[in-house]
């Protein structure tokens, strides 16, 4: 097993819907909720195209890998080694109903 190559992070359409409207719910509660959710969002997007299986897969759907982050949201994602890309497809709070949201 040899080092593994840097991949490169791809967040796809839905998954920018789901950041934008977590921003616009947390702006309700002042300027360190947003700060604090990109910050831990950002460290995923690092360690992800770093060690892009180190998070586990999701044990409803193993295609998907999940990352919790702060204030208990999921960043569902994808390792596409073939195209060297982590590609995002959702950001959820872990509370919803996730499976209708990844068909």
């Amino acid at each position: 097993m040899g080092c593994s190559k840097t991949m490169k992070i791809s967040i796809l359409s839905l998954a920018k819907s789901d950041l934008e409207e977590i921003r616009l719910l947390l702006s309700e509660y002042g300027e360190s909720p947003p700060k604090k959710f990109r910050a831990s969002f950002e460290k995923f997007c690092t360690q992800a195209v770093n060690m892009p299986h180190m998070f586990s897969k999701y044990e409803h759907n193993p295609d998907y890998r999940k990352a919790v982050i702060v204030f208990g949201y999921l960043v569902l994602y994808k390792v596409d080694e073939s195209k060297g890309k982590v590609m995002v497809y959702r950001v959820v709070h872990g509370k919803r109903n996730i499976m209708p949201l990844l068909d």
